[in-house]
């Protein structure tokens, strides 16, 4: 759900940038029979995605979160950094947030 971070973070390559938006949804055998371009950005999706879960930042922001919704922890968590890398965007990028965004029309 982090996607602005996974684009940011992704090469600047329209099929890698899809692939790592879409390393959610597409598993396993599905991921095989895609280009060799979609599977890196699949494969910098999940690199991504594996040091965040491992970071200690991220483990005690999701510890924050209440037991009512702590099944949904990674998911309010990825939305809430999206939200503070979108307002902080100038720290992290040359380009403007809504250059970067709209490039991807």
């Amino acid at each position: 759900m982090n996607w602005l971070a996974h684009l940011l973070l992704a090469e600047s390559n329209p099929e890698v940038s899809l692939g790592n938006l879409l390393g959610d949804l597409i598993k396993g055998e599905a991921r095989e029979a895609l280009n060799p371009t979609l599977q890196r950005g699949l494969e910098c999706h999940q690199a991504i995605d594996i040091f965040t879960d491992k970071h200690p930042l991220v483990k005690r922001s999701k510890q924050r979160i209440s037991n009512e919704y702590r099944r949904f922890a990674g998911i309010l968590i990825d939305v809430f950094y999206d939200y503070i890398l979108a307002n902080n965007w100038q720290h992290y990028s040359n380009v403007s947030l809504e250059e970067f965004t709209t490039s991807y029309k």
